[in-house]
């Protein structure tokens, strides 16, 4: 099963977005798989990443977008064993990432830089870097995006659509519980502190062409599933907690921004455990969510797939 992407003024080569599934046979060329959400505190999900083929992929990029797990002895394995399997690794923090309840962190700031030291102790990439793929000489640039969320009450720039009968207190999101900011910040917008880490990278030079990724969704018309994804990947799932109105904490526009910014033809974003593949004025957004066990059926159809989103789709 795939699908193709095209792009006006973009060459052949780089009209080929495809998605396919984890196994394809060896070859020729560089490929950027994406994925998100491995949750791996679930034993059933730590061992499909120990189970990602060790040979295949050599030659291959791999985007993780964010919620590994907030156990860092946990998020330091997956990831080592991720970065065995691929040529290159990229990862952005998710919110889960930056719990304090069991890292011995002051606060999740404190978590992200350590997190941050993780990776680049495991080799693995959280800064724009540039792809030559192998088979042709093409390159594309793969361009991490720190973000967070924008509640309602932090501002028009987050992503809330009104839910009938939706609980306004979060009681049981977890974050209130275990993301920690420290006392600094108390004025300062959590979304505003991640967004404004990407500006360096931003203006530094041109990104032609880029693939971008964020944990957080960059845009309110991604929450819900169009005709083309009902198509496709099935109908939304029902809704299993009707108290709770997910787009309170989904993302933020400052992401979209940023990434239209930069030009990205592609970008991959996570967090809402539900799979899109949807073009929007000249850019596909994918998400391609593990997430849990216990996520409807209807999102685990492709469970055991990491999704192609650059590269030959003749390889």
């Amino acid at each position: 099963m795939h699908w193709t992407a095209a792009y006006p003024g973009v060459s052949n080569h780089q009209r080929s977005k495809r998605l396919r599934i984890q196994g394809a046979p060896p070859g020729s060329g560089t490929r950027i798989f994406a994925i998100s959400d491995l949750h791996v505190d679930f034993p059933v999900n730590m061992r499909w990443v120990e189970s990602v083929d060790r040979h295949c992929h050599q030659q291959d990029v791999l985007i993780v977008a964010g919620d590994v797990s907030d156990d860092l002895t946990r998020l330091g394995y997956a990831l080592g064993k991720l970065r065995e399997r691929f040529d290159r690794l990229f990862f952005v923090p998710g919110n889960h990432e930056l719990w304090v309840r069991r890292c011995g962190s002051r606060d999740s700031l404190e978590k992200f830089q350590r997190i941050m030291e993780l990776c680049r102790r495991l080799d693995v990439t959280t800064e724009p870097q540039q792809i030559v793929n192998s088979g042709n000489d093409d390159a594309v640039w793969v361009v991490p995006l720190l973000s967070w969320y924008v509640t309602p009450g932090e501002g028009a720039d987050g992503l809330y659509l009104p839910k009938p009968g939706e609980s306004t207190n979060l009681i049981n999101w977890a974050d209130n519980y275990f993301v920690r900011w420290p006392d600094t910040t108390h004025d300062k917008r959590p979304a505003d502190l991640f967004l404004r880490l990407n500006e360096p990278h931003l203006s530094a030079r041109s990104y032609a062409p880029a693939v971008s990724f964020s944990h957080f969704l960059p845009r309110v018309d991604l929450m819900l599933r169009n005709a083309h994804e009902r198509l496709r990947l099935g109908p939304e799932p029902p809704d299993l907690h009707p108290e709770f109105n997910f787009s309170r904490v989904a993302g933020c526009t400052g992401i979209d921004t940023q990434l239209r910014h930069i030009g990205a033809l592609v970008h991959i974003y996570g967090h809402q455990h539900r799979n899109r593949w949807r073009d929007i004025d000249g850019v596909l957004y994918v998400s391609n969510c593990l997430g849990y066990p216990s996520d409807p059926s209807s999102e685990q159809a492709d469970r055991r797939g990491l999704w192609q989103v650059w590269g030959d789709s003749e390889r």
